[in-house]
């Protein structure tokens, strides 16, 4: 396997899963554990993504309908979307790969732009994974395709932070996978950028307490328009199969798991805000809402 290339500034940085992940430290983090953190990355990347064709997910997908036999890890992370996916009422659901598909991202954006000639007759995305755990496999519905996508991204980063905290005694060890962060180690003050204006003045700045994270999901980083003007992104309402309506949502939750299933719940439904005991802010139409406990996290 090829060594994941790794850099220095501020931070330890490298691409991983279609985004610039970050191991943030004052010292503590060497070049060899920054270097095993990233293949760490990498290897789940490969077991874990849709776009990698010899995945288990794409395995899983490959043969819906019968039962794949995957490794335990993958099992542990399947199992957890199947919960996410009850708790939330299905409003969080793994099998959303196929209308991500047929709405124009079928490949990674690092291969080819999204979008197709036209948009499709959108149909709601039903049932659910079955893993069976004494048989170590993993079946879907015929018809459906695994994408663990945001929850994958935060799964690997809840791990990477654990390797590097269990690694070295750095006093302050944050994990940022492309916006969705994890305080491994130490309290932080992480910023939320606007929607639509990353380099502008931060939405907020918040206070991320030690094993905690913050997460944001919405329209608008990966959105495109398709041939017939119909404007698409990477965040399907499993309610009708099509891209939600222009959201925005972050999250502090008390791991990073929870915080990204939750942002992409609040984008898809921010009428939820009211019943989310959480640190949460959601952006729609210009009108900005948060629940009571998101002033408590808020850091001048």
């Amino acid at each position: 396997m090829q060594t994941a290339a790794v850099t220095t500034t501020t931070a330890w940085r490298w691409q991983a899963t279609g985004t610039t992940w970050q191991i943030h430290h004052t010292g503590g983090v060497d070049e060899a554990l920054a270097g095993w953190a990233a293949e760490a990355v990498a290897r789940d990347e490969a077991r874990w993504s849709r776009f990698v064709a010899t995945s288990e997910v794409s395995r899983v997908t490959a043969s819906a309908g019968s039962p794949v036999p995957v490794d335990a890890d993958t099992l542990d992370l399947v199992e957890a979307a199947c919960r996410w996916q009850r708790v939330t009422g299905g409003l969080f659901n793994p099998l959303v790969g196929r209308a991500l598909a047929a709405w124009g991202y079928a490949e990674s954006l690092s291969t080819r732009p999204a979008g197709l000639a036209a948009s499709p007759q959108a149909s709601a995305v039903e049932g659910e994974p079955v893993v069976d755990r004494a048989a170590g496999t993993v079946a879907i519905p015929v018809g459906t395709a695994l994408d663990l996508g945001g929850i994958g991204k935060a799964w690997i980063a809840a791990r990477v932070a654990a390797l590097v905290r269990s690694s070295c005694d750095d006093p302050q060890l944050l994990v940022d996978a492309g916006g969705d962060m994890t305080a491994a180690r130490g309290d932080h003050r992480v910023t939320v950028e606007r929607p639509g204006d990353p380099d502008g003045e931060p939405l907020a700045r918040v206070l991320l307490r030690e094993g905690t994270g913050v997460a944001t999901s919405g329209d608008s980083r990966r959105h495109w328009r398709n041939g017939d003007g119909g404007r698409a992104h990477h965040l399907i309402d499993p309610a009708t199969g099509a891209p939600g309506a222009p959201a925005h949502a972050t999250v502090v939750a008390d791991d990073v798991v929870a915080a990204d299933v939750l942002a992409k719940v609040l984008a898809l439904r921010p009428q939820l805000i009211v019943q989310l005991a959480e640190p949460a802010i959601v952006i729609t139409d210009g009108c900005v809402d948060a629940t009571p406990a998101w002033s408590e996290v808020c850091a001048s």
